[in-house]
């Protein structure tokens, strides 16, 4: 039997070698705590933030709030963020005008409590770090 130098099937090849190999995949463990990998992958809206939580909260900088300048009517809008402990309604309550120095106190404050810490605008909260104790199980 001749074969056509043109045809796909090489000469002593056995099926084996037609089909591609498939590797079966293996499950390993999250390097980080399980809790926390589900948390990472919930949308914003399923964020659950409870009583303890630290939260950095953007507001527009009002008229009573700026400078006693009103210069701030004319100019735009500027933002000013706010730190809190949900859940108190006396506690702690910082302004900052600067994102950063308001996130520098923050993890301050989060580590300090071993809670989480949430960055909210409008009604939308992103996880920004989480300090709680890894669960063990």
């Amino acid at each position: 039997m001749a074969r056509d130098k043109h045809s796909t099937k090489r000469r002593g090849s056995d099926a084996k070698d037609t089909q591609p190999s498939r590797r079966i995949p293996v499950r390993m463990a999250p390097a980080d705590d399980p809790a926390e990998t589900v948390e990472r992958l919930l949308s914003r809206r399923q964020l659950i933030v409870e009583d303890g939580d630290v939260v950095i909260a953007r507001e527009g900088a009002g008229i009573a709030r700026s400078a006693s300048s009103l210069a701030s009517l004319s100019g735009p809008s500027s933002s000013q963020y706010r730190l809190v402990v949900r859940g108190q309604q006396d506690g702690i309550r910082r302004i900052y005008a600067t994102y950063e120095r308001a996130v520098i106190d923050g993890e301050a404050l989060a580590a300090e409590r071993r809670v989480r810490l949430f960055y909210a605008e409008e009604a939308s909260f992103a996880l920004l770090k989480d300090y709680r104790p890894p669960v063990r199980g």
